[in-house]
């Protein structure tokens, strides 16, 4: 076997057999699909399509961790250990990587906290939201929502705090500029400080300006970069 198929194998295997409770699965069994294995388990092997592999246990519990992969089926998962018991092998030991929405499967959405147009993560869309969050957010589809959550579950990035007023400086009044916590989506309309206290950290613009203090590039009606 090559040395990048048996590498990825390994990674396949080990990411499978790590975190999940697989008791005491065939691992004997060369397999290249999940017919070659008996009913109760799944054929591990770190090629989504005829990568040799080996027939492990579907793993009966898994934990509550929070690592995503992404599935050879094009669904990301909490762990990997759920998606061995969704009988599911892995392609990475990341999200899935979407350049917008339509490439992710039904129940999620291409997410990204730090721009409304860069490609980003197929991450599952919420069940429910707390009803007591009511930190309003403006989406990166300009419309706004009651908080980030609900966002999330209408599958849209959120650009700002607060409700969609802008989308550049010439929305706001005379004293104020567009914020946002992207530099390329709607914001919100906020007071240019009058004042700056001392500089402190320095930080980038989305004009690509390196100013001494985020408050002296928000008094030249400038946002941050992420």
């Amino acid at each position: 076997m090559p040395t990048r198929k048996l590498s990825l194998l390994m990674v396949g295997l080990a990411a499978f057999a790590g975190s999940c409770d697989t008791g005491a699965g065939r691992i004997d069994a060369a397999c290249r699909s999940n017919d070659d294995c008996e009913e109760t388990e799944l054929c591990a092997t770190g090629i989504c399509e005829n990568g040799l592999g080996q027939c492990i246990a579907v793993p009966v519990s898994c934990p509550d961790t929070v690592r995503f992969v992404c599935g050879c089926d094009g669904r990301t998962y909490e762990n990997d250990c759920l998606a061995a018991q969704a009988k599911v092998r892995l392609a990475t030991l990341q999200a899935c990587l979407c350049a917008d929405g339509s490439e992710c499967v039904e129940g999620q959405f291409c997410a990204l906290d730090d721009s409304c147009l860069n490609g980003g993560s197929c991450l599952p869309r919420p069940e429910t939201c707390d009803p007591s969050d009511t930190q309003q957010v403006c989406g990166c589809d300009g419309m706004t929502y009651d908080n980030e959550c609900l966002a999330f579950q209408a599958g849209v990035r959120v650009s700002a705090l607060g409700s969609c007023e802008c989308d550049t400086n010439a929305d706001c009044d005379p004293d104020e500029y567009c914020n946002a916590t992207t530099c390329d989506g709607p914001g919100a309309c906020e007071v240019r400080p009058a004042t700056c206290p001392p500089p402190e950290d320095e930080v980038t613009g989305c004009d690509g300006v390196v100013y001494d203090s985020a408050c002296i590039a928000a008094s030249e009606g400038i946002r941050v970069r992420p």
